[in-house]
């Protein structure tokens, strides 16, 4: 048993390293420019802006040559559904201010709208009359689909983020734990009694982490509780409930070594119970590969 619990504790460190790298989705920060004759615009800025009353910041700005009094720069944005590149309804329009420090920088700020709203977004260069001189992304000039994106987000409590980490990476060191006890002598009691326990702890720890932890934090950060199936279609969501449900499943077919200490209660014999496990344990593992907030199904 000792040497079953050493190794599925240096594999769980193996496949978080390598689920942890695989699935974290960084977004770049953006950097975009356009050029019209000797005039330079850039936009730097990022995707994210935490805080509940953190402002997003839109900065342009002006290279080669000044702007002249009848040229202004505008920023367009829109709602969108979250995870979808298309917004709906029409653009509002706020004109970047000259920055009184700094000549070459214009800047705005859209308030904040609330944690997990999302807008996309274009600049535009223009004439007195509005008449577009230049867009940033350049796409833009030609049609409005080619937009950048911007979320508004909460920051998330430290303890509650380490609570819902230790639930989710406890939950898949006895899944391990439980893989490997299933090529054990199963025809042995205590050996099967050993696996339904597994499989129970599995499923306990897997459920605090995913459902109490993790409502707590989507609600700390997006302003929701829940937007995976059956509700909504979300990644993140749904693959914690599918990883747990494999799991439950297991547990229900194992109930008889989990809960009366006798396997002959078990809904499936030793084969079964191999099969079961090792699915559940696949499973898990490809949906933690899967990056968080990676979009909907």
């Amino acid at each position: 048993m000792k040497y079953r619990i050493i190794t599925a504790l240096i594999l769980t460190l193996i496949l978080l390293v390598v689920a942890r790298r695989a699935s974290m989705r960084q977004q770049p920060p953006i950097r975009e420019s356009v050029t019209l004759n000797n005039l330079i615009l850039t936009h730097n800025s990022t995707h994210i802006f935490k805080g509940d009353t953190t402002s997003a910041v839109i900065p342009v700005e002006i290279r080669g040559q000044a702007l002249s009094a009848a040229e202004r720069v505008a920023f367009y944005y829109r709602p969108r559904v979250a995870g979808e590149k298309q917004g709906f309804g029409d653009f509002s329009r706020i004109e970047l201010q000259r920055v009184p420090a700094n000549t070459l920088i214009y800047r705005c700020a859209l308030t904040n709208q609330g944690r997990g709203t999302e807008f996309e977004y274009y600049l535009q260069l223009e004439d007195s009359s509005g008449v577009a001189l230049a867009t940033i992304p350049a796409a833009c000039q030609v049609d409005k689909t080619s937009t950048l994106w911007l979320r508004f987000e909460g920051k998330q409590s430290t303890p509650l983020l380490i609570a819902h980490i230790a639930g989710m990476f406890g939950g898949l060191f006895f899944a391990v734990l439980a893989f490997l006890t299933c090529f054990a002598n199963l025809n042995d009691t205590r050996i099967n009694i050993q696996l339904g326990r597994q499989v129970l702890w599995t499923v306990i720890i897997l459920f605090l982490g995913t459902f109490p932890f993790g409502f707590l934090i989507e609600y700390q950060v997006y302003g929701t509780y829940w937007t995976g199936i059956p509700v909504g279609r979300d990644i993140t969501d749904s693959k914690g409930l599918i990883v747990f449900l494999c799991w439950l499943v297991a547990l229900i077919l194992l109930k008889g070594s989990a809960f009366a200490k006798d396997p002959t209660r078990n809904l499936v014999k030793v084969r079964g119970a191999r099969i079961v496990v090792v699915f559940s344990l696949i499973v898990t593992l490809a949906l933690y590969l899967i990056p968080h907030s990676s979009g909907n199904f």
